[in-house]
């Protein structure tokens, strides 16, 4: 074999879902010729020595371990306990947290060989043809970094793919699996996003290469991806992986017309959920959407308090936010509404504020127990967005290390109440198990 790809991730049975990116990123490399596998540790419920077995097992030529911020310790550790074992191919990363750390994490960490920066097909496929075939030279590879003789390269930054109709459909390793055990496909319509959120990596992300952040497949091209999945796996239940589905403006009905019409073509009865900013929330597309299938919509909210959404810079006022959960109550169709309560300048009326019109939205505009609140109770910062440089450039980081992460101090009312907050959240789960109350709470 010449690679397995891994997904250092942990196990969760309640939401069983396949890694797209890596998903993505199989498709490719195998059309392109090469023996490639997909180890997904969440979805097999494999320990890090399980995982170093069956890669030694299967004796890949190469490995390559998509990071994540919340998978990095994971992932580092399996790379580690793989060169212990005496692996002795070679080690690729990829993902959003190397793509910001690719010049630390070649300087920290000897066992990993090289770093894949921002989208990986082309970059992937590149470097398996240099360590493989020995086919042209790495310091020709745009968007790799990489080590020689102690001394650390990285090249110039690889043009976004500009049309994704020329990218196979991704592989479906796990799509019965997943369906087995109650889990739903996802799939995608587009990349990147057209958004320009201070506390989002995924903006930057897509930053790194020229070419438009944020691009989109033919309805076509996904209508012919729906279809097989369908007859395939006999599912009608999809999932929408993109940031960003929808656009704002007159063309939005364009696009949405194009895809629903194709549907009902095709005669694909489906359900599917998707993601979008409380801008793009129209009546006339949501309820085109509702015709073929639309179930429930991940709404970016982010806040209710409008100087913290400048500070975000949402480009969206609180009145938008409202107008789109209401239009969406009123289409009966469900949500799950994203919000952060706070950041370093959010007081606590500001955090009273936002309590209020939480408790009267879920009081009066949730159409069933489907709908749900997921809480960020205070703002995460990530290398490579608005808000870190921000953040370090006001001094106010507590804690600022690619590794270890960044923290900041909260206003200490804030901090106060929050605090309750989390005392009165775990009171709930405890006695009165609501089910609809939140979703998720993070520390």
């Amino acid at each position: 074999m010449d690679i397995l790809l891994v997904n250092p991730a942990d196990a969760n049975p309640d939401n069983p879902t396949e890694h797209l990116g890596l998903a993505c990123l199989h498709s490719f490399i195998t059309k392109a010729g090469f023996q490639a596998g997909i180890i997904d540790m969440a979805l097999d419920q494999l320990s890090t020595a399980q995982t170093v077995r069956l890669i030694n097992e299967q004796k890949p030529a190469m490995v390559g371990v998509t990071i994540l911020h919340d998978t990095r310790f994971k992932g580092l550790e399996l790379i580690d306990r793989l060169r212990q074992s005496d692996y002795t191919g070679k080690v690729v990363v990829g993902g959003y947290f190397p793509s910001f750390a690719s010049r630390e994490l070649l300087r920290d960490f000897a066992p990993i060989d090289y770093v894949v920066r921002g989208e990986g097909e082309h970059t992937l496929a590149e470097l398996m043809a240099w360590v493989l075939k020995k086919h042209g030279r790495l310091e020709d590879i745009p968007g790799l970094s990489y080590r020689v003789e102690g001394n650390i390269y990285e090249n110039p930054t690889r043009p976004l793919i500009d049309d994704l109709d020329t990218l196979p459909f991704p592989t479906r390793a796990y799509a019965q699996k997943i369906i087995d055990q109650g889990g739903h496909l996802r799939i995608y319509g587009t990349r990147g996003c057209w958004a320009h959120c201070s506390f989002c990596d995924i903006v930057n992300l897509y930053a790194l290469g020229k070419g438009k952040a944020w691009r989109r497949r033919s309805a076509d091209h996904l209508l012919d991806e729906i279809e097989y999945l369908s007859k395939t796996y006999q599912t009608n239940y999809f999932i929408f992986n993109d940031d960003q589905f929808l656009v704002k403006g007159s063309k939005a009905m364009e696009y949405v017309e194009a895809f629903a019409a194709g549907l009902q073509q095709r005669n694909l009865q489906i359900k599917f959920e998707l993601m979008a900013r409380a801008d793009t929330i129209r009546k006339n597309v949501m309820a085109r959407l509702k015709e073929v299938g639309l179930q429930r919509v991940f709404l970016g909210l982010e806040s209710f308090d409008q100087k913290q959404l400048q500070r975000f810079n949402k480009r969206i006022s609180v009145r938008q936010n409202i107008k789109a959960v209401i239009t969406l109550y009123r289409l009966k169709i469900d949500v799950l509404a994203s919000v952060i309560l706070a950041d370093a300048y959010t007081g606590l009326w500001d955090l009273l504020q936002q309590f209020m019109l939480l408790f009267q939205l879920r009081r009066k505009y949730f159409n069933s127990r489907k709908c749900q609140i997921s809480i960020n109770k205070k703002m995460d910062v990530y290398r490579g967005t608005a808000v870190y440089a921000q953040y370090k450039q006001a001094g106010i980081l507590t804690r600022d290390d690619y590794l270890q992460g960044y923290d900041y101090r909260l206003k200490l009312l804030t901090r106060w109440r929050l605090g309750l907050y989390t005392m009165e959240e775990r009171m709930n789960r405890l006695i009165l198990r609501p089910e609809w109350t939140t979703q998720k709470v993070q520390a």
